[in-house]
């Protein structure tokens, strides 16, 4: 096994309960089995990402919400080890099962080459596939609230099973109950309770307007002391707590360190039964997360067998477990001559080509998700609001005209897009713009990627467009 060690990248040092402390300390710590099973854990701090989904021009889109959780500092560091500690283990047991090249997500996969792989070459090789396959059915299925809905008994025995123990040691045990008997805050509620959030102006109409009472730069990496936590945040001053308990016999907390190698391990059979069934089909089966992705010859016919198959399978796998007949898509790929072709045989999404992982496939080409577009344009919009507030800010009183001679059209154009999803292990994710994000898609994908580069040609009218908008909706 390797060793686990930390740089000083590891170290966190946004606000939260706990104190700051040096990289020894942290792993002298989570690499203490008794300090471990002696370890008080904090509440996760609770936030929500929303945003409203894409729906055809004159729909409604959905508004979708994601909870994200991240655990204090100590914590962190702990399940950040036992991530590791765990994770070598997992990768054993899906070599020796032969899936590794079935779980693609939350591993550090590589490229012929060496590089790190990212979603880019998880949808390349399912295209690659599915070409290769000519006439085939390819099924798209989508395990609904998949973290929120982990079986903690069936999670506690695949623990034990993946580190060869008939029950988990009272450091693993420790780890375990902190990630299902988890405990959350919301992350306005502590601020306002610490006077850190609040009233800072009213008004037009005399309406509170409410906001960050400290910039964050000035933020405490401390949000309290033991003291005031145990006041303030769990009510021992007489208001009520602000602690909630997920005493549900199943969940997981989205967003810490080791939740997502859980979620693969979770669903280590499955992937085994439905690998196994898949390939006696002469077909191959991948998942990404909670993305799935059946590939086999045949018509529509086999495909919606497989597909009730695969949701008759991961009911087997946690009472709350479900694929959504809405989460389902069926295509059927026919090739002729040197064409092949895609329809969608069943459901409602991808009446235009499958998607996958950020990308639409139609037989002949790849484009980007008219839903990673949507949200290109969300970001654009955010990040020009942004700027134009700033603006505003440092140059008070100066007209729209003055105002706009000082936007740097090409210099938004760089600090929108930052894509942090698509390749958690990917070596130089972090630098990516969005745009050389779809330039690296086009190249891999070759020539089938050709429309992507087309679907941005408007990038920099777009950027201009929404900052002179902003700009006239907020500027004198």
């Amino acid at each position: 096994m390797t060793k686990w060690e930390m740089r000083p990248g590891d170290l966190k040092r946004y606000p939260h309960f706990d104190a700051l402390i040096s990289i020894p300390e942290a792993m002298a710590l989570a690499t203490d089995p008794e300090r471990v099973a002696k370890h008080t854990f904090y509440p996760f701090m609770l936030f929500s990402n929303r945003w409203t989904k894409f729906a055809p021009k004159g729909a409604a889109g959905k508004m979708k919400e994601r909870p994200i959780r991240y655990a204090a500092r100590s914590d962190a560091y702990i399940l950040s080890y036992y991530r590791h500690q765990i994770s070598q283990l997992y990768e054993v047991a899906l070599a020796k099962a032969e899936i590794s090249e079935c779980v693609l997500a939350y591993r550090r996969l590589r490229t012929e080459t060496g590089a790190g792989k990212c979603n880019i070459h998880f949808a390349n090789d399912a295209f690659n596939t599915i070409s290769l396959a000519g006439d085939c059915a390819v099924v798209a299925l989508d395990i609904s609230s998949f973290f929120e809905h982990l079986d903690h008994d069936r999670l506690r025995a695949q623990w034990s099973n993946i580190i060869k123990q008939k029950k988990l040691p009272p450091d693993h045990e420790r780890v375990f109950r902190a990630v299902t008997r988890y405990s959350v805050v919301e992350k306005l509620s502590v601020y306002e309770r610490l006077d850190l959030f609040g009233e800072k102006r009213k008004g037009s109409k005399g309406e509170a307007i409410n906001g960050y009472l400290v910039p964050f730069k000035s933020m405490p990496k401390q949000l309290c002391t033991g003291k005031q936590f145990r006041e303030k945040i769990a009510g021992g001053d007489g208001r009520k707590s602000l602690i909630q308990v997920n005493f549900k016999p199943f969940g997981i907390p989205q967003g810490s360190p080791i939740s997502d190698l859980l979620a693969n391990m979770y669903l280590f059979e499955f992937d085994i039964v439905m690998n196994d069934i898949t390939r006696k089909l002469g077909g191959a089966y991948m998942r990404y997360s909670d993305d799935i992705l059946l590939i086999i010859p045949g018509q529509a016919a086999a495909g919606i067998s497989l597909m009730n198959e695969a949701r008759k399978q991961i009911e087997k796998f946690g009472k709350k477990l479900r694929i959504k007949e809405e989460k389902c898509s069926v295509f059927e790929f026919k090739k002729t001559g040197m064409r092949q072709t895609c329809e969608l045989v069943h459901g409602s999404q991808g009446r235009n080509g499958i998607e996958y992982l950020g990308f639409r496939f139609d037989g002949k080409n790849i484009f980007l998700r008219d839903s990673t577009l949507a949200n290109l344009n969300r970001k654009i919009a955010r990040v020009a609001k942004a700027h134009v507030f700033s603006l505003i800010k440092r140059y008070p009183g100066k007209d729209r005209a003055f105002l706009k001679s000082k936007i740097k059209v090409e210099a938004v154009v760089q600090r929108f897009g930052r894509v942090v999803d698509f390749g958690e292990h990917s070596d130089d994710y972090r630098t990516w713009t969005f745009w050389t994000y779809a330039r690296r898609a086009s190249v891999i994908f070759g020539s089938r990627g050709a429309p992507i580069l087309r679907q941005l040609r408007h990038l920099r009218e777009a950027v201009a467009f929404r900052l002179n908008a902003e700009l006239e909706k907020f500027a004198r």
